[in-house]
């Protein structure tokens, strides 16, 4: 059984049909620790966003040249689908069955830009992500400005993260590596773009790739807050947490705010024994936020380290 389909046994997908963004290095990380009295709490913890994500399952290595852009024919599809198999309010699905009629019978090309985008807000909100990778996509097929790539490679990167058939993340993460390479043709400078796509590596047979452009990114950006979480998502994920510590602390010198980077910092330093510094950080996580889950995260880890006193 994958470690994804290990969390979708365990209730993953409530959470995510409840609106929660969850970090799945949260979890792979634990499960891989072994902290039983942890794994049910921290898997379920972080609304972070995808970015500081890593694949759930392997990626292929072959940068295949996907091009399975949507059709209008998929439209009718998509809305069926996601409303019998997702949970969409009633509203929500009323408000997609219109704006979906109005889509396929508008020549309009503006008009049918603003109802898909409709369409991809409202999937998103739903956390219903090929749904809105769907939609990003009809879009740029209708202007494939870099605005637009961008939000179609976003989608793809989502879905990549969240579908649960192992054939389609596979092609979700080739869609999303397609896009960004089309926005870093279009400008280079594009690291964030760059930062995502070195991710979809991350699983992949050769996971040095990551590593690569990742430092790419920051020897052009020694501050890109995108790639330097990321490397030390990648030493957390190897047990190289003096390298972690090193990555979390350069995100919060750059950005003394950011709460993910405090709890992973403080969960270096709890690997690495040093229970003072986990200590600190991970109260000061606690304290930058009223979101119950955050806390209820800082708090199990705080129990583990008294109890191993």
């Amino acid at each position: 059984m994958s470690i994804w389909h290990f969390f979708i046994r365990h209730g993953w997908d409530a959470l995510v049909l409840s609106g929660m963004i969850t970090n799945f290095v949260v979890g792979y990380i634990l499960y891989v620790m072994k902290k039983s009295q942890i794994i049910s709490i921290v898997i379920a913890v972080f609304a972070i966003g995808v970015l500081y994500s890593l694949p759930k399952v392997i990626v292929s290595d072959k940068d295949k040249k996907i091009d399975r852009k949507p059709t209008e024919q998929q439209v009718e599809a998509v809305t069926t689908e996601s409303s019998h198999n997702q949970s969409l309010s009633a509203e929500q699905a009323s408000v997609i069955k219109n704006l979906t009629n109005q889509y396929k019978n508008s020549t309009d090309k503006e008009k049918k830009i603003i109802f898909a985008d409709s369409l991809a807000g409202i999937y998103r909100k739903a956390m219903i992500f090929d749904s809105v990778a769907v939609y990003r996509e009809l879009i740029v097929g209708l202007e494939p400005s870099e605005k637009n790539l961008l939000s179609a490679a976003d989608a793809c990167y989502d879905a990549f993260f969240f579908v649960t058939d192992a054939g389609k993340v596979e092609i979700y993460g080739e869609k999303a590596r397609g896009y960004y390479q089309k926005v870093l043709d279009r400008n280079p400078k594009q690291l964030n773009a760059k930062a995502k796509m070195a991710v979809t590596y991350a699983n992949s047979a050769s996971p040095m790739q990551a590593i690569a452009m990742l430092r790419e990114v920051i020897a052009e950006d020694p501050k890109n807050e995108q790639a330097l979480f990321n490397l030390g998502l990648l030493s957390i994920r190897s047990g190289q947490y003096d390298k972690a510590v090193e990555r979390f602390k350069e995100v919060l010198k750059n950005n003394p705010v950011n709460l993910q980077a405090k709890l992973y910092l403080g969960i270096s330093y709890a690997e690495l024994g040093d229970k003072a510094s986990a200590r600190q950080f991970l109260e000061e996580a606690k304290s930058g936020t009223d979101d119950v889950m955050i806390l209820n995260a800082a708090d199990e880890y705080l129990k583990e380290l008294e109890a191993a006193k």
